[in-house]
């Protein structure tokens, strides 16, 4: 690959002050101002006797000397990324459930990789890490007004918080009543259960006395489950049978606890979730009905509706769900009793399931075919992925909205929120998750990104103009102005080893009869919440877009008339000129990449296929194309790494079949 002309030579760079805002990056990382003069805007004369510039040398670009912003975190190391990988959710799961709040931690209960057990609020949202007591054995919601929180220790003595908003203080949970010696509880509605040998204790007036009853003489209580509606179900241990344990046998309440009766059929196990007390089996489901004694096979909606656990999942995407639509203790309501003779009775049999049914996908009819050419394949190429450092801001699934604007019931709704959801720091190496309300003066967010240590919110402003937000692991939100860019179309973004940030528009298709400019929002590397740290960049013809240190940012662009053929690289800086570093460089083969490395100007190029060769039987095997790294040299030419060159750069996002 050959050029036309020369490239300019390279003119230094007017680098930005940087320093951080009050409270946006921690103690140890005092506020620090970098004064760096102006640079000229012509190149210097070269010195007598100063050797030129060999057209065959790598590109370097002009880079004033400036010390990276101090809110940067630098990358993680390669044995940390896997934590950056890491779900801290993942393993956790639902212990308690109320009509509007359901509470979760890490499987086996106890400290967990997040930080603490966490609830989930329709109202409030993500809230937590909860201060449970210490050496806490069982967790429950229960109330009819408030949706208070509760939790026993394995003394048996209770305790109670007035909300998870007081679960949030190291002296909001309260003892309460107590039921020594209690192996199981249970809460829902205004009742609160627990049991203790033979015997179940019921408390009515939130955990301040208990009455107690036996429910089967001589057999142990395994479990006791609580529904809103105050009806109750325990299962006791039989004694065993010759060597053989005796199946367990599960015994009914409607009067609060106060008598009990063998159930007319025996489930081969029971759970509650929610209103549903049953033998937790999708497949082949029994589930008690409305009455309190009939058992019914003829059950649905309980899966129908997701779980509060939904919004747990940390994602830098916006998610929002319709209101009411969660399940929680009241919704669904247990189904009505069965039509007579229609009950199951007896013991549970195995269940006669065909297996379930068949689950399917669309698949992808045909293998993409290439919609490109040359330099315009930039267009459809991934944006080099910023690394992981050790903390980023994340968001919850939590948003709601209003139920019109979610079809069908249940979908997802993030364009149209009445409730931000709530988002988090995460700090991968700590293993902490703090969430931290949506700013001020975003009451529509449209999307998240990471870069360096900061997240850079997108809000959808008046007319759908693109409102900005910025935050550290430290600090508050800092609100950085509005730009005449949609909101929903800046996609990607890109960070400088600086902090110097750009945010990518959506890219024009590659093979669209008519191109329009490609655009871009630049930061340099201010302060978080500096006047003024943004500006918009628009390259006519452009392809592909890169930040570079001092808040500049590296365009490259092809003339429309040259069919991808041709390609332009210019430094647009801050304040001074666009500086050309290349033009008319010949591509004769596709470019699929852009990254900017030690200050060299790489592209990745994917080999063309092999021409037919005459004379040969039948065709011959496809040669592998894997795409070669080339530096831009500073006569314009694209020249292929060396085995002993840098190392590649790492991958960036991967596209979906649309490209995107």
């Amino acid at each position: 690959m050959t050029a036309s002309r020369l490239a300019l030579l390279p003119l230094p760079l007017l680098a930005a002050s940087c320093g951080p805002a009050a409270g946006s990056a921690p103690a140890a990382l005092a506020p620090a101002w970098v004064a760096i003069p102006a640079a000229p805007l012509e190149a210097p004369a070269r010195a007598a006797g100063a050797p030129a510039v060999d057209p065959s040398a790598p590109l370097i670009l002009p880079i004033a000397a400036a010390p990276p912003a101090t809110w940067v975190e630098p990358p993680l190391g390669e044995k940390e990324r896997a934590r950056a990988a890491r779900d801290p959710f993942r393993e956790h799961s639902e212990i308690a459930l109320g009509e509007r709040v359901a509470i979760f931690a890490a499987k086996g209960g106890g400290a967990d990789p997040a930080g603490g057990a966490f609830a989930v609020d329709e109202k409030l949202g993500v809230v937590g890490p909860l201060k449970l007591p210490a050496r806490f054995t069982w967790v429950g919601v229960a109330g009819p007004q408030v949706d208070a929180l509760y939790a026993a220790t394995p003394e048996g003595v209770l305790h109670r918080a007035a909300g998870v908003r007081g679960a949030l203080r190291p002296d909001g949970f309260e003892p309460r009543g107590s039921v020594p010696g209690a192996t199981t509880w249970d809460a829902a509605g205004t009742l609160i259960a627990a049991a203790a040998g033979e015997r179940v204790s019921v408390s009515a007036d939130e955990g301040r006395s208990f009455t107690s009853a036996v429910v089967a003489p001589g057999k142990p209580v395994r479990a006791v489950f609580v529904r809103p509606d105050g009806v109750l179900a325990a299962v006791v241990q039989a004694p065993a049978r010759g060597q053989q344990p005796a199946a367990p046998d599960s015994f009914l309440s409607l009067d609060r606890g106060k008598t009990w009766k063998r159930s007319a059929f025996q489930p081969r196990s029971i759970e509650r979730a929610g209103s549903w007390i049953w033998n937790g089996d999708a497949s082949c489901p029994a589930v008690l009905s409305r009455d309190g004694q009939a058992w019914t096979r003829a059950a649905a909606g309980l899966y129908a509706r997701p779980t509060l656990g939904i919004a747990l999942h940390l994602s830098p995407a916006i998610r929002a769900i319709e209101a009411g639509s969660f399940r929680s203790a009241v919704a669904p309501p247990a189904p009505e009793p069965p039509p007579r003779g229609g009950a199951a009775v007896g013991r549970e049999p195995p269940c006669k399931s065909d297996g379930g049914g068949v689950v399917g996908g669309l698949g992808l009819m045909g293998v993409l075919g290439a919609s490109c050419g040359g330099a315009l394949c930039l267009l459809e190429s991934a944006t080099p992925l910023p690394q992981p450092t050790r903390t980023r801001i994340a968001t919850f699934g939590d948003g709601i909205c209003e139920p019109t604007s979610a079809r069908p019931p249940g979908s997802a709704c993030a364009a149209h929120v009445t409730r931000p959801p709530t988002f988090a720091v995460v700090d991968h190496i700590a293993s902490t998750v703090t969430p931290v309300a949506a700013p001020e003066g975003c009451p529509q967010p449209v999307a998240l990104h990471n870069a360096a240590g900061v997240g850079v919110l997108i809000c959808r402003g008046g007319s759908g103009s693109a409102t900005l937000f910025v935050r550290g692991a430290q600090g508050p939100w800092h609100a950085e102005g509005s730009q005449a860019t949609p909101a929903e179309a800046l996609k990607w973004i890109a960070a400088a080893p600086d902090g110097t940030l750009l945010l990518l528009q959506s890219a024009p298709p590659a093979g669209a009869l008519q191109r329009e400019p490609l655009q871009a929002l630049v930061r340099s590397p201010l302060p978080l919440g500096a006047p003024q740290a943004w500006r918009r960049i628009t390259a006519p013809d452009g392809v592909a877009a890169l930040p570079a240190p001092g808040g500049a940012a590296l365009l490259a662009s092809s003339p429309a008339a040259s069919a991808g053929k041709r390609l332009d690289v210019t430094l647009d800086r801050l304040g001074q000129p666009a500086l050309p570093l290349a033009r008319d460089v010949e591509v004769d083969q596709d470019l699929t990449r852009m990254e900017i490395r030690d200050g060299q100007v790489w592209f990745r190029v994917r080999p063309n296929p092999a021409p037919d060769v005459k004379g040969m039987p039948g065709p011959l095997p496809p040669e592998p194309r894997d795409p070669r790294w080339h530096v831009l040299t500073h006569g314009g030419e694209l020249v292929l790494e060396t085995s002993s060159g840098p190392t590649p750069p790492t991958e960036g996002r991967p596209l979906d079949p649309a490209g995107r």
